[in-house]
């Protein structure tokens, strides 16, 4: 019988969707992957299991929550947790403040935000616009009514009347853009754009439409499309409902302030991001992100897809936001918080071609994310022992566990306290690197039946990347829909443990290793000898202990 063995050198395109399993002219046929769960591509090809996230907080009462984050710099970041009538602000994951707000839970999702220095402008359809202002600590926070000057008017009938206000709507989105301030969209004027005077953020006074003077612009589009969100990227950017525009003027003036419709997608009420030189938006089916992009050989913007090969990652998103590369991880990550709780996660490096999809999932649902300069949070929704919890809950690259709590002992011991949040749930238990029994915290508190400094406890996760199906071309034809085994498996690892290849686990210690200790990460390559003929002739990594693993490539020796 004819033998081969086939390398798999790179997983940078990530999940492919079912409907390419028959692909093999593609190249991504053969650096993706079926199945990738809990899992994160890395450029440089590898595939890694994901952080695990540490527990930061509840939410206030537990409730739904929203999160947003606020840099004045990248030393002073702090992150906002916008729950029921209320925002908490937290610096490096402690709490520091919480303001008042007339914002309910229903509101929360509709909620939009620009920044400027330390003032944030938020916008509600149904509130008139506010700012939240840091004052001269971490725990000084005010948030006032904007007096807003020269409303605009606009005749619905029966005279001129003021465009904003509690009867005919409130601004929907905001960004500073060109020394002002741009409004979009609003209840009763739904595809309008007004901007301020230049720099007198609030004064909207178009007087004799001077060039620094007030702006307001309707789009003129053969059907209402209401604006989802206006965007300061190269120009400024206009999202809605039915396309996306641009405003191309530099500067912009009320004599030259054209829009052009650039491409006919429209989006949905999920923000734009920035990311590897594009702005991502999520397209108003909820099943395609694209990217907005300027062509320089067409003059004007593209919105291709980018995603694609998974699509069936994306289950009508409700919240994004975006990591770019940072000292310990070069690649940029895109977090899409799906509506079934799910994560799709886009790994993004234009310059090298790398575009990967993966999934996270949880012993819960994700509900919202934030990115604070290199920090990642999530609001996770949770039933631990029984009750229905919020956590406020951050990646953590060093935890293998999410909701996790690392407890540091002064000398090694085996009482872990500072463990309420997981009262009653039978959590894993990492101690000084090794995985131990499961424990169940009581009055948040555990007791190993051995000695520790260094503890994490935490909720279980697995970890599964299933290749693509094995295709080979023999003199005889390809592969892809013969008989197959799968005689030799070789992954090349780098500092992995508890790795098993379809269901046999491979050995972290082999004889002469003390037993005292933990095992050590093992870097190089591994060999497992598999048993079976199958069509797909298909290798599932999986992980069910809390600990390392990033696989580099797999060497697969093929009989048919």
């Amino acid at each position: 019988m004819p033998k081969v063995i086939t390398l798999q050198t790179s997983f940078v395109s990530g999940v492919l969707d079912p409907r390419l399993a028959s692909r093999t002219d593609l190249k991504h046929f053969y650096q993706g992957a079926e199945v990738a769960e809990n899992v994160v591509t890395m450029p440089q090809g590898g595939i890694k299991r994901r952080p695990g996230f540490k527990y930061i907080a509840n939410t206030a009462s537990n409730n739904e929550a929203r999160l947003a984050s606020f840099a004045f710099n990248v030393e002073q970041t702090y992150l906002m947790v916008f729950t029921n009538l209320s925002v908490a602000v937290y610096k490096d994951g402690v709490h520091q403040a919480n303001v008042t707000t007339p914002y309910t839970t229903a509101q929360l999702f509709e909620l939009s935000w620009t920044q400027s220095a330390d003032t944030m402008i938020l916008v509600h359809k149904d509130h008139a616009p506010r700012k939240l202002v840091r004052g001269g600590s971490h725990t000084s926070w005010t948030l006032s009514t904007i007096s807003l000057s020269n409303i605009p008017q606009f005749n619905y009938g029966s005279g001129n009347v003021d465009v904003w206000s509690n009867a005919k709507g409130w601004p929907k989105s905001a960004t500073f853009f060109q020394g002002r301030l741009w409004f979009g969209g609003s209840l009763s004027r739904p595809q309008t754009l007004w901007a301020s005077k230049t720099n007198d953020f609030f004064n909207f006074d178009a007087g004799t439409s001077l060039d620094d003077e007030g702006i307001d612009v309707t789009l003129d589009t053969d059907q209402v499309n209401a604006i989802t969100a206006v965007y300061s990227g190269r120009h400024l950017q206009i999202f809605t409902t039915g396309g996306e525009f641009s405003m191309q003027d530099s500067p912009i003036t009320p004599a030259k302030s054209a829009v052009r419709r650039e491409t006919l997608f429209g989006s949905g009420a999920v923000p734009p991001k920035n990311i590897d030189g594009a702005v991502i938006f999520v397209d108003r089916t909820g099943k395609s992100v694209r990217e907005f992009l300027f062509s320089y050989n067409e003059d004007s913007y593209t919105a291709g897809t980018v995603s694609l090969l998974a699509s069936h990652l994306l289950n009508a998103p409700v919240d994004m936001d975006v990591l770019k590369g940072t000292a310990t991880d070069d690649a940029n990550y895109v977090y899409f918080v799906n509506g079934d709780g799910s994560v799709g996660v886009y790994n993004t490096l234009r310059s090298q071609e790398v575009s990967g999809w993966t999934k996270w999932t949880t012993s819960g649902e994700i509900e919202s994310v934030a990115v604070v300069v290199d920090d990642v949070y999530f609001i996770v929704k949770r039933t631990i022992n029984g009750a229905v919890v919020r956590f406020l809950e951050q990646l953590d690259s060093s935890t293998y566990t999410d909701a996790n709590k690392t407890v540091t002992l002064g000398s090694p011991g085996t009482a872990v306290t500072g463990l309420a949040h997981l009262n009653g749930q039978e959590s894993r238990v990492r101690a000084d690197g090794e995985v131990r029994a499961n424990a169940t915290p009581g009055s948040g508190a555990i007791t190993l039946a051995e000695t520790a400094t260094v503890i994490e406890v935490g909720l279980d996760y697995t970890t599964t990347v299933t290749t693509m199906p094995i295709n080979m071309d023999f003199q005889d034809g390809p592969t892809l829909t013969r008989k197959k085994r799968i005689v030799k498996v070789v992954p090349n690892v780098y500092q992995s443990l508890g790795m098993s290849i379809n269901g046999d686990r491979f050995i972290d210690r082999n004889f002469g290793m003390s037993l005292d200790s933990a095992p050590t990460a093992y870097t190089g390559l591994k060999e497992m000898y598999l048993l079976g003929w199958t069509e797909l002739a298909q290798v599932t990594i999986t992980q069910t202990d809390p600990t390392p693993m990033t696989v580099l490539g797999l060497a697969i020796e093929v009989e048919a």
